[in-house]
């Protein structure tokens, strides 16, 4: 009998079975942005600075992170590179806070979705025997969600990538509205906007919009998931990761204008997505619309379960997380570190309730830390290349890994500055105490 390959075969399969959680950015992110600039009266000065700062982040950490698809090929990304130019307490800084991160995916997108839902129901916000039927709902897709990514990545890509490729038509779908509606106007800069008086909006929204990049990571990850030589591997993810986030990007910059002008960003009632999309396409497409955002975020919570799959792998074979975490089963897939994450996911629901907004305030937080030490390791590693070698194309690679460094860096300091007290605080306690069980086990099992 012929071996079946639970694998990914392409870069299109890739984009689909993890891309869930990027892919659904746009359709959240504008609202908190759009809210600090109207509440500051400064939209029309900061938005296309800020809009095109994030653009310009996506495209220099994207071009770093083909580096480390091509130098990091066993599925621990970031963490992997992050110990191998920094040592070890950088991969179980770096992995503490992706585990964190990936949980909080889990959360927030399964939480926004039962949220969705229940717009449509309000039925789900009753109660029986002391629970919400939307948080029996939420246990019972994060449980199904578990049981089919363990069924390998191949499997999650048919049940989820459906809802990743419709989000992807609905946002190619709302570019090409908004081109034949208002035409092609890209946010202009206002050079006003990093004037004294404006900068701290102008960096504000940039931090809040930063959020589109929330899951880039995953694609590092998800190396190890291809068929094919490690080089062919990262071609592959590369390829993922340029499918997400240019439509991301291209959304931004021509949907984006629209948005401000279609949309109330003070209207609680409606997200601005929502508003803009209500306003540019027909009938039933926005109602369609609201359907494929219900899908595409259980998708987003298979992928964060994918990613944290793959991380596991990366830190098995490095000796940070005992064998019985990564060992595969006969879908070549570690199903444990899926269910810990789902046990966790329930366990959140039924002690803090299904409310995104429980979640939200930490989601981002940690992100910047990942891509700010992904930053600078892959900084070092250049700077050592070039010491043996000053080819020009080497020399352009550093100055985009260095822009990434300090971008991510940047934000990192702004975010923490504003969150703290809203949930940040949080990765003080748990990012000691799964540092102190990597240690553990790593002094278990040897180097």
């Amino acid at each position: 009998m012929a071996h079946v390959s639970h694998k990914l075969s392409n870069s299109l399969e890739g984009a689909l079975a993890g891309g869930g959680d990027p892919a659904t950015s746009p359709l959240y992110v504008f609202g908190p942005f759009l809210k600090l600039l109207v509440v500051a009266g400064v939209a029309q000065v900061t938005f296309g600075a800020s809009i095109w700062l994030v653009v310009l982040t996506i495209a220099v950490v994207s071009a770093m992170y083909r580096l480390v698809m091509i130098w990091v090929t066993d599925g621990s990304g970031g963490s992997g590179l992050s110990e191998e130019e920094f040592g070890s307490w950088a991969v179980k800084t770096n992995a503490s806070i992706t585990f964190i991160e990936y949980t909080l995916t889990f959360l927030v997108s399964v939480a926004a979705l039962v949220t969705f839902v229940a717009d449509r129901f309000p039925s789900l916000n009753e109660t029986v025997f002391g629970l919400q039927y939307r948080t029996i709902l939420a246990i019972g897709l994060s449980i199904l969600t578990g049981w089919l990514v363990n069924r390998g990545p191949k499997v999650a890509a048919r049940a989820f990538g459906p809802a990743t490729a419709a989000v992807l038509i609905l946002m190619w779908i709302m570019v090409f509205a908004t081109i034949f509606q208002r035409g092609l106007h890209l946010p202009p800069i206002n050079l006003e906007a990093f004037r004294p008086q404006y900068l701290q909006v102008t960096f504000g929204g940039y931090a809040r919009i930063l959020a589109v990049m929330t899951g880039i990571e995953i694609f590092a990850n998800l190396v190890a998931a291809y068929e094919g030589k490690p080089r062919e591997k990262s071609r592959k993810a590369f390829g993922s990761l340029v499918i997400i986030m240019g439509t991301t990007s291209i959304t931004m910059l021509i949907v984006g204008p629209a948005i401000l002008a279609l949309s109330n960003p003070l209207d609680t009632e409606v997200s601005v997505f929502t508003q803009t999309m209500d306003q540019l396409l027909p009938q039933p497409l926005p109602w369609l619309g609201t359907l494929v955002g219900i899908a595409v975020l259980l998708s987003a919570a298979a992928a964060s379960a994918q990613g944290l799959q793959n991380l596991a792998l990366g830190l098995k074979q490095r000796h940070y997380v005992p064998v019985f975490i990564g060992r595969r089963n006969k879908y070549e897939v570690a199903p444990v570190p899926v269910w810990i994450e789902v046990a966790l996911v329930v366990a959140c629901f039924l002690f803090f309730g299904t409310n995104e907004e429980t979640y939200l305030a930490i989601y981002a937080a940690g992100v910047f830390i990942l891509l700010s030490m992904t930053g600078w390791a892959a900084t070092k590693r250049l700077m050592r290349g070039l010491r043996s070698s000053a080819e020009t194309t080497s020399w352009t690679a550093l100055i985009g890994t260095i822009l990434a460094a300090v971008l991510t860096t940047l934000a990192t300091v702004i975010i923490f500055r504003e969150r703290f007290l809203e949930g940040a605080w949080i990765y003080l306690i748990f990012i000691p105490v799964l540092y102190i069980s990597f240690s553990i086990f790593r002094r278990r099992l040897g180097e």
